[in-house]
């Protein structure tokens, strides 16, 4: 291996170590993000600048090189220098891939695991490409693997999955019997002891989790920190509480505002001082075998890595504060770090609405079961105790009337629990020094505590048990695909050399340029939906205009992709119909969003007028039925001409241009009424639909003569008469929407 090359695989690694940390934090960001956004603590801004306070200050106090990147998954003495190169680079490439993956798809993994399992099929499938040039024998491969360590640090990852839900679903239980849903009355009891209790578990989580091995504290003060842990304790506790008590009672400070956002900060610093190792420890640890090599004078295929299996390697303070400053930018501009923290919320939000996830046959038994059983302990149970039970979780029923905004997804009691947990499980486990995934503890305390607090109601268990099923899976196929993708990209760059590694950094950056720009479309399209949702809820228009608004704007937005395709059609452009096919299929999914906000809507409205909530109820269900027949066009239409079918006849097309512009007049006569009731009148647009079916009829009937005279095709009478059928629905369903506003 050249020294230009080895040169430019080192800096390759520090660029993608700061690649790394964007996509790497973007997905660990829910890990100390989610309790703050969930319950609306404070504003996104504020929560953002705890959390950037927190990673920043973490970075300094980081712990160095974790383990598992020098010696913990595999032996370095066993692989000179040049290979132990393309082990690091596999590694690098793969976890960039890896865990953007995760973040477009808005599901959160860990940093930890799939570290672990990159490092492990990488240095695995060195040692065997190594082993085969020696002419060894394939068992000899697995002396380069540090099977031990690699199985306590893997059993402990997973067993963190069944403690942490056990504990986030067993302690909050309890908390919330304390607090109840109306926690302000017991806010005056419980609020100050709760606090104390809390913000000192926090501490401790920082004191032993957050400063574990970092560099900035002398081994006097870390020693007298282990010694005096429960005097600490205690003291930290007393001083807690008094703070919290006199902010409640002098300053009207809710006290879990300040817990949750202390956690947030604190579970922030602590990633940031341990997990940050999980982005820079491998390219770090490779800088630091290439000074090595370069004073040994030896020849990178000789220089086995003995220094790495040996020595206590500390990363410069600098480096880790550049690499703070790079998560902390990542956090306030990354758009795909919000998007995996929508995932944690919305799989806890304690209201129902949309659901993201759809539920399946294992989902459904798991909610059958779990239902089982709760019946049969409810038998066992004391009615006295249950009866309190009942009232502790009993939501308020106080309703606004024509309140609007969007609510927090929970209260701040289960996102102080959330963070409380969190902290102590993963300062316990740290200091008994077993491995954890902090991913893991905090997306699992959190689905126990939304458990806890009956948030899986039967109207969302289904859809959020396959949610958790389907983030859990995640976790496992991450294992899987790591070990297996930086296995593949070892072999790549052991056998291409240079080519091989240019190649293959090409192909990695192709995929992430693609990967943002198809996101940052996807996103644009999603954030134009919800807009449309709340551009109005700000007004002072009544519910019912609101409506009326919303309907003409997506009766525009039907018309628009009605065109569209029968402009595709036209010229049998698959292209512009498949644009006209997931233009229909957003306007699906906002129509979807838009009946579920009509739901909530009605259950606030106080009026025994049925008038508006008819409307807010037949208004989406009729736009989803303008929808079905606008899918069908849509799919038969590209269908078509996929399928290479024969081009629709010349007539038809002149035909189906003349029906667009009659359906065209109905679509807009429908929208002006829409936007200016005061002028609709409901006799002229009957008088437009009359033509238009009148016009579609007539076809229908040519049709019929034409198939029977003039023999057409099947797939083509099937295809022309269908388009006509479809746009006939359309048109009826567009009278019964202006008769729902305007009869």
């Amino acid at each position: 291996m050249e020294t230009s090359f080895i040169i430019f695989i080192v800096v390759l690694l520090f660029i993608l170590a700061i690649s790394d940390l964007i996509v790497g934090v973007s997905n660990d960001a829910v890990n100390f993000l989610n309790s703050a956004i969930g319950s609306k603590v404070a504003p996104y801004k504020v929560i953002i600048l705890t959390a950037i306070a927190g990673i920043i200050l973490g970075s300094l106090f980081s712990s160095g090189i974790m383990e598992i990147a020098r010696k913990g998954i595999f032996h370095p003495q066993f692989f000179t220098f040049d290979k132990i190169l393309i082990v690091f680079l596999a590694v690098m490439l793969t976890d960039i891939v890896l865990l953007d993956i995760f973040n477009t798809l808005g599901l959160p993994t860990s940093t930890t695991v799939s570290i672990v399992f990159e490092l492990l099929g990488a240095a695995l499938m060195a040692g065997l490409l190594i082993t085969i040039d020696q002419n060894g024998v394939i068992s000899d491969a697995f002396k380069f693997i540090n099977f031990e360590s690699t199985g306590s640090i893997v059993s402990g990852i997973f067993l963190s999955i069944i403690i942490a839900f056990t504990a986030g679903i067993v302690i909050h239980y309890f908390t919330r019997l304390a607090f109840t849903f109306q926690y302000a009355k017991n806010l005056n009891k419980y609020g100050s002891i709760y606090a104390g209790l809390g913000l000192t578990s926090i501490v401790y989580f920082l004191l032993i989790k957050g400063l574990k091995g970092t560099t900035l504290l002398s081994s006097e003060t870390k020693s007298f920190i282990d010694e005096h842990t429960i005097i600490l304790l205690i003291a930290l506790f007393f001083i807690n509480f008094l703070i919290s008590f006199i902010l409640q009672k002098f300053w009207k400070v809710n006290p879990l505002r300040v817990v949750v956002l202390a956690g947030t900060f604190s579970l922030a610093m602590a990633f940031a001082g341990n997990d940050l190792v999980n982005f820079i420890g491998v390219p770090i640890t490779g800088f630091l075998a290439y000074e090595n090599w370069s004073a040994s004078g030896v020849a990178p295929e000789s220089l086995y890595q003995d220094y790495l299996a040996s020595s206590d390697v500390i990363v410069p303070n600098y480096m880790l504060l550049i690499a703070g400053i790079v998560m902390a930018l990542t956090i306030w501009l990354s758009a795909k770090a919000k998007k995996v923290t929508e995932t944690e919320v919305n799989l806890g939000r304690q209201d129902e609405g949309e659901e993201r996830f759809r539920p399946n046959e294992v989902s459904r038994n798991i909610v059958t079961t779990s239902m089982r059983i709760g019946n049969f302990f409810n038998l066992l149970v004391p009615t006295r105790f249950r009866n309190r039970y009942n009232v502790s979780f009993e939501k308020s029923k106080l309703k606004k009337a024509t309140k609007t905004q969007e609510f927090p997804a929970f209260d701040l009691v289960r996102a102080s629990s959330n963070l409380i947990i969190a902290s102590i499980l993963i300062a316990w486990a740290t200091s008994l020094k077993l491995p954890l995934s902090t991913t893991y503890v905090s997306f699992m305390v959190a689905m126990g505590s939304s458990l806890a607090d009956k948030a899986w109601g039967r109207d969302s268990a289904v859809y959020r048990v396959a949610g958790v099923m389907s983030v859990i899976g995640g976790w496992f196929i991450t294992a899987f695909i790591a070990f297996s993708v930086a296995g593949i990209f070892a072999l790549i760059l052991y056998k291409g050399g240079m080519i091989g590694t240019i190649i293959l950094v090409l192909v990695v950056l192709v995929y992430i340029i693609f990967s943002h720009v198809s996101f940052n479309k996807k996103e644009k399209r999603a954030k134009e939906n919800k807009n449309k949702l709340l551009d109005l809820d700000e007004s002072d228009m009544d519910i019912l205009m609101k409506n009326q608004l919303k309907t003409s704007r997506i009766i525009t937005d039907i018309q628009q992709a009605y065109s569209q395709i029968f402009t595709g059609l036209k010229s049998s452009d698959k292209k512009k119909l498949k644009e006209a096919l997931k233009t229909v299929k957003d306007l699906e999914d906002y129509a979807n969003k838009m009946r579920n906000k009509n739901i909530k809507l009605i259950r606030n409205l106080q009026t025994e007028d049925r008038k508006p909530i008819e409307v807010l109820i037949y208004s989406p269900d009729l736009v989803q039925d303008l929808l079905q027949s606008l899918v069908q066009i849509s799919e038969d239409s590209l269908s078509y001409v996929k399928n290479l079918h024969n081009p629709p006849t010349e007539s038809f097309i002149l035909t189906a241009k003349e029906m667009e512009g009659k359906m065209h007049l109905l679509f807009d006569q429908i929208t002006q009424a829409l936007n200016e009731p005061d002028t609709a009148s409901l006799k002229e647009i009957s008088e437009v639909r009359n033509e238009v079916r009148k016009f579609i009829n007539n076809f229908l009937d040519e049709q019929i003569i034409d198939i029977q005279k003039n023999n057409l095709g099947v797939k083509q009478s099937v295809f022309q008469t269908a388009i006509f059928l479809q746009s006939r629905d359309i048109q009826a369903v567009l009278m019964r929407i202006a008769k729902i506003y305007f009869k």
